[in-house]
């Protein structure tokens, strides 16, 4: 029995050796500019701040550094000289290209993890092991959105809706998705936007679901595609659609919400902010009373990318302490908006990428469901 316990010490101050007693945040982004993106950081920064709050409900101490480090490399390094910055566990931040050598070399010589969370360019994630980067290309996502497709939307025929538009993203899309089906065997066609109603009869499986993807993310081609096939289907309601669409669609649901309902959509995203959560909306009510301003409709929303950056490494670094790259994937997450699945690139030497996925399904039964 004495030897139990005298383990069972042992386990518990190991425990206590990883485990972080207080965490020590860092944070360098442009918070004084005097522009929409400076409102963006602001607005990142106190969501930061109510997840600093949350963590140390759970008891954690938590300090916090805050620096505007402007926009260029000379500004940066004048913010890097202050000495606190040295001894942190986290960093948030840059925005800007241009100091993201500088910055990532500082985090690499102090270990310190270094968290860029908006879609700045960093090059030294795959040879940084200290460097999170939250917002990837989308190239770096097709391989989950496809995994996506395959499982939710398998046995389908799928059209492959062309525009007329340029749009290099979404047709870098529809290629990589293309391709995936050719190679697992299943059924594809084409159609252009304008065509008649014989073209529709080719390309549309009066047995099968019908997956429509069109090769443009614009309002304006997702409601001319609505259009004709609206009109098809008054004729043919035998004929079963479903839309494919990417995350600016997110943005078009005021004036769209009912069709996405009808069409049975799905929309890939890196994030997802449900209007109807009851914890979504507890948060901006809070927001609102220690800002004194409504949280600002934008996608995705900054503060809320705060809070659940902030908590996920705040929460986790306080529970793993130095095992935190090792073990992050253990932790639960109840995310407002954003929820990380970060993934090491580059070999050893790597840094880590967000690659987290999922899919916003608008269903016929006029519900919202998150397909993961």
């Amino acid at each position: 029995m004495r030897r139990f316990f005298a383990l069972l010490l042992l386990c518990v101050a190991v425990v206590s050796l990883r485990a972080a007693a207080t965490v020590k945040v860092g944070v360098l982004l442009p918070l004084k500019e005097q522009t929409a993106r400076g409102t963006t950081m602001v607005e990142f920064y106190r969501g930061l701040l109510m997840a600093v709050d949350a963590v140390k409900v759970e008891g954690t101490n938590v300090e916090v550094t805050a620096i505007d480090c402007g926009s260029s490399e000379t500004s940066l390094c004048q913010a890097l000289q202050t000495p606190a910055l040295q001894q942190l566990d986290v960093l948030f931040g840059p925005v800007d290209a241009v100091q993201v050598t500088t910055l990532s070399e500082f985090c690499r010589q102090h270990g310190i993890r270094m968290v860029l969370p908006f879609n700045t360019p960093c090059p030294q994630v795959y040879s940084n092991p200290w460097v999170y980067q939250v917002g990837v290309a989308q190239e770096l996502l097709y391989p989950g959105i496809s995994n996506l497709v395959m499982e939710h939307l398998a046995n389908s025929n799928f059209v492959m809706m062309h525009t007329g538009e340029t749009d290099s993203r979404a047709q870098s899309f529809v290629e990589h998705l293309g391709q995936v089906l050719e190679l697992r065997g299943m059924q594809t066609t084409h159609l252009n936007v304008n065509a008649d109603e014989f073209a529709y009869d080719r390309a549309l499986n009066q047995f099968r679901n019908n997956v429509v993807v069109p090769d443009s993310r614009s309002q304006a081609a997702l409601t001319q595609m609505l259009t004709g096939l609206k009109a098809y289907q008054q004729k043919y309601p035998q004929y079963k659609v479903t839309l494919l669409g990417y995350p600016e669609w997110l943005t078009y649901t005021r004036s769209l919400l009912k069709d996405f309902y009808q069409y049975d959509t799905h929309v890939f995203s890196a994030y997802y902010r449900n209007p109807l959560s009851g914890r979504v909306a507890r948060f901006e009510q809070t927001y609102q009373a220690h800002y004194g301003q409504a949280s600002r409709v934008s996608y995705p929303r900054a503060e809320m990318l705060g809070y659940d950056l902030a908590y996920y490494f705040l929460h986790g670094i306080a529970a793993l302490g130095t095992a935190f790259e090792e073990q992050q994937s253990t932790l639960a997450q109840q995310p407002l908006q954003h929820t990380f699945r970060f993934q090491r690139v580059g070999g050893s030497e790597g840094g880590f990428v967000n690659l987290n996925v999922l899919m916003v399904h608008y269903t016929p039964n006029n519900t919202i469901q998150l397909e993961k």
